[in-house]
C-alpha cells in the first residue's frame, strides 16, 4: 500500500468533455438513452438522423469512456464504452467520464464507480438534491476521492475483474442466442406454417394464472431470508433482484404456489404490463400484481413461455390493460385470450427442442449470479488493496 495514493477523480478524469454543437457535421448518429443500458448491458441502440434526434441527444462519447446516469444511481444505468460505433451520442441524462490515461486506467475507475458503496453514496447525494427527482451533478462524481495504486497494478486489478465480467457477458450472449432460436422456431411452426384447421382454444385451457400475495410493507426487512418478487423485479426475459424487498417469515394465509421454484414463469400485471421471465433463483415469494403462469401440462411449458415472450403478445396485453395513471392487466381477461393450438405431436416436438434451450438459459443465469456475487465480493477488497494481485 506504500505506493498507493489518494486522488480526486476530477484530477484524473474529465466530465462531459465533448458535446454535439452547431458545427457537428455527421447527419447520422447512434443514440443511447439512459433507460437502454443497465449494468453495462445495452438493450437498445438507435440509429437516427441528427435532425430527428431528441433534444437530450448531446453527449459525445469515445472508446473507454464511462457513462453514468445522473438520475437515480441505484437503478444502475451505467456502462463502459468499448468498440463504440462511429458517431455514438448519449443522453444528457448521463455523465460522460473520460480518463486521463497517464493517471488512471479507465476500467479501474469504472469498477470503482460501480461498487455498491460508491453507488449507495452517490444515490444518497442524489436523494438530497433539490431537483424534482434524485439526481447528480458531474461535480458530485468529480469530487469523489479514489485510492490509486501504480498504473501497472491498476491494469492488473481491472484485468481480474474484467475476466469475470467477460464470462458473465459470454453467458448473457449465449442466453440471447438460445432464446432467439426458440422464438424463430416458434414463429416458423406456429405462425408462418399455422394450419387453418388447428383448434381454437382460450389460454385458460392450457394455463392457470396464479396471482401473488399482498405482502404488507411494514413486514419488509433487509435481514429477511425471503425475497419478495414485485413488479419491479419482473423484466423482459430476466429477473432483477437487485432491489428486492425481504421478509423474515411467510404469512400464514399465503398460498403455497407463492413459493416460487426455479423454472417458474412470471408475468407482470401492473405498470409496464406483459413483461415475462423465468425464475432462476431460490428463496423467492410472489407478490400481488405479478402472476405465475402455470402450464396445465409440461409439454405446454416451452410453448407458453415463448408465446408470452413474443413482442406481439406483449403489445396485445398492453392494449388489453386498463387504467390511466397506471395500467392494470386482468388475469381473467388474459386467460380468455384465444389462440390456435397446434397438434400435440407438434407441441411435443417443439418442447423437445426448446425445453433444453430454456434449461440451459436458467443454468447459465444461476452461474451468472454466482460469478456476479464473486465479483462483487472481491471488488472492494481489490480496490482497497486488502487483496493483492500478482503482477506479470
Amino acid at each position: 500500500m506504500k505506493e498507493w495514493r489518494n486522488e480526486i477523480i476530477g484530477n484524473c478524469a474529465n466530465m462531459n468533455s465533448m458535446s454535439v454543437g452547431k458545427d457537428y457535421s455527421p447527419k447520422q448518429i447512434w443514440y443511447l438513452d439512459t433507460g437502454s443500458i443497465t449494468e453495462n448491458r445495452i438493450e437498445e441502440l438507435k440509429k437516427m438522423n441528427i435532425l430527428n434526434a431528441p433534444s437530450r441527444a448531446k453527449r459525445l462519447v469515445k472508446n473507454e469512456d464511462i457513462i453514468y446516469s445522473s438520475v437515480r444511481p441505484n437503478q444502475l444505468h451505467y456502462g463502459f464504452i468499448q468498440s463504440a460505433p462511429e458517431n455514438l451520442v448519449v443522453s444528457t441524462g448521463f455523465v460522460v467520464i473520460s480518463c486521463i490515461k497517464s493517471k488512471i486506467v479507465p476500467k479501474y475507475l469504472y469498477y470503482y464507480l460501480i461498487q455498491n458503496t460508491t453507488t449507495e453514496y452517490l444515490h444518497s447525494i442524489a436523494e438530497a438534491s433539490t431537483s424534482t427527482y434524485p439526481s447528480l451533478k458531474p461535480s458530485d462524481i468529480a469530487s469523489l476521492e479514489i485510492s490509486l495504486p501504480p498504473i501497472s497494478e491498476q491494469k492488473a486489478i481491472a484485468g481480474v475483474l474484467s475476466s469475470l465480467d467477460d464470462k458473465i457477458d459470454l453467458l448473457h450472449r449465449q442466453n440471447k442466442t438460445l432464446e432467439a432460436m426458440a422464438e424463430t422456431l416458434f414463429r416458423q411452426w406456429f405462425i408462418e406454417e399455422a394450419e387453418d384447421d388447428w383448434k381454437e382454444v382460450s389460454l385458460k385451457d392450457i394455463i392457470e394464472l396464479q396471482s401473488g400475495f399482498p405482502f404488507r410493507s411494514p413486514s419488509f426487512t433487509e435481514s429477511g431470508i425471503y425475497q419478495i418478487i414485485t413488479i419491479k423485479a419482473v423484466q423482459d426475459g430476466y429477473l432483477d433482484l437487485s432491489n428486492a424487498d425481504r421478509v423474515k417469515e411467510v404469512p400464514d394465509r399465503m398460498p403455497s404456489y407463492c413459493f416460487l421454484g426455479i423454472g417458474d414463469i412470471l408475468l407482470s400485471l401492473t405498470g409496464n404490463v406483459g413483461r415475462c421471465c423465468i425464475v432462476d433463483s431460490q428463496g423467492l415469494l410472489l407478490n400481488q400484481r405479478v402472476a405465475k403462469i402455470k402450464p396445465k401440462s409440461n409439454f405446454y411449458k416451452a410453448f407458453v413461455y415463448t408465446y408470452f415472450r413474443r413482442y406481439e403478445t406483449k403489445l396485445q396485453l398492453i392494449e388489453m390493460a386498463k387504467g390511466t395513471a397506471q395500467l392494470n392487466l386482468s388475469p381473467i381477461e388474459t386467460s380468455n385470450i384465444k389462440i390456435k393450438l397446434p397438434p400435440i405431436q407438434t407441441l411435443t416436438m417443439f418442447n423437445d427442442i426448446a425445453s433444453p434451450c430454456f434449461d440451459r438459459i436458467v443454468a447459465n443465469k444461476l452461474v451468472i449470479r454466482n460469478i456476479t456475487k464473486l465479483r462483487d465480493s472481491i471488488l472492494p477488497k481489490l480496490m482497497s488493496g486488502e487483496v493483492k494481485v500478482e503482477l506479470e
